[in-house]
């Protein structure tokens, strides 16, 4: 895929790629972060001359300012996918560069540099559950290069969760006693039960049984999810699976009916009728737009 570019300036840069045995970038800094995802091959990574080893299914970040240099080591095609970013939204990138190649002399001014907060050491390793976070990656590249100024938007939420997902791998304790019936936490409980019952696929179960399982009226529970989420816990459902669906169109060759059931949809009709609503157009001129 490639980056959206307006006027000579890159305005997405969330992309992935295969890379051919010895292939390498050259020495240059960036000037915002990169997070990138080694999902085949074996590479490494030089920042200030520290090196990187970076095997499938692993994952690092690159600050700005530093030079670096990537390259496959392996004797296989490797693939990555990467994505710039700032971790507190700065603003709109203006004329700022993307990088600069080495020997040329970058802009220190420009650099967009990380909050106090985020750790000054490299951000770097495995990827503890790849299947999940190459999904993370694909919506948002999809959103960045192929979206409007509103998934674009939605994106930044997805990159958060792709950077908890990466950076807090560990399980996550059990919040207490006096914090587990809080609204807040109820209704994280709810959307990780319903984001789970989505990505297993097939047959999704009906809402209101779902939410009952949580002991709590599901009257309830769609107020704290609304108050939490800013939807409905059925709508939430719904975003999820078209955007499930807008994937398989771009990614594999099954037919829109394949696609609906696959995402959980009987009625053909009805999933048609989602989709113009949530997108602005029918799935078949979604398609026909991606392969023009």
């Amino acid at each position: 895929m490639r980056p959206v570019v307006e006027r000579g300036i890159c305005r997405s840069y969330t992309l992935h790629e295969e890379h051919a045995p010895n292939w390498t970038e050259p020495l240059r800094v960036i000037y915002d972060h990169e997070l990138v995802l080694f999902s085949k091959g074996t590479f490494r990574v030089e920042i200030e001359g520290e090196l990187y080893a970076c095997p499938a299914d692993s994952f690092i970040v690159i600050p700005p300012g530093r030079k670096h240099v990537s390259w496959n080591t392996g004797r296989t095609a490797g693939h990555r996918h990467w994505c710039h970013f700032d971790w507190s939204y700065a603003g709109p990138y203006g004329v700022t560069p993307i990088l600069t190649c080495h020997p040329a002399h970058p802009q220190p001014r420009l650099y967009r540099q990380a909050p106090d907060y985020v750790p000054k050491s490299i951000l770097h390793g495995p990827i503890a559950t790849p299947a999940r976070a190459y999904d993370l990656m694909d919506r948002l590249c999809q959103l960045q290069v192929q979206g409007g100024p509103r998934d674009k938007r939605v994106s930044r939420a997805l990159l958060l969760e792709l950077l908890i997902h990466l950076l807090d791998a560990g399980e996550t304790p059990a919040p207490p006693m006096s914090e587990r019936h809080s609204g807040a936490w109820l209704a994280h409980q709810v959307r990780e039960r319903l984001m789970n019952a989505v990505e297993e696929g097939g047959d999704i179960p009906p809402i209101k049984a779902t939410l009952e399982e949580f002991q709590y009226s599901y009257a309830h529970l769609c107020r704290l999810f609304r108050a939490v989420y800013g939807i409905a816990p059925l709508k939430y459902v719904h975003a999820l699976r078209i955007s499930r669906a807008k994937l398989l169109m771009r990614d594999t060759q099954l037919t829109v009916s394949e696609i609906a059931f696959r995402v959980g949809f009987k009625d053909l009709a009805y999933f048609s009728q989602l989709f113009r609503k949530m997108t602005g157009l029918t799935p078949t001129s979604f398609r026909a737009r991606l392969k023009g």
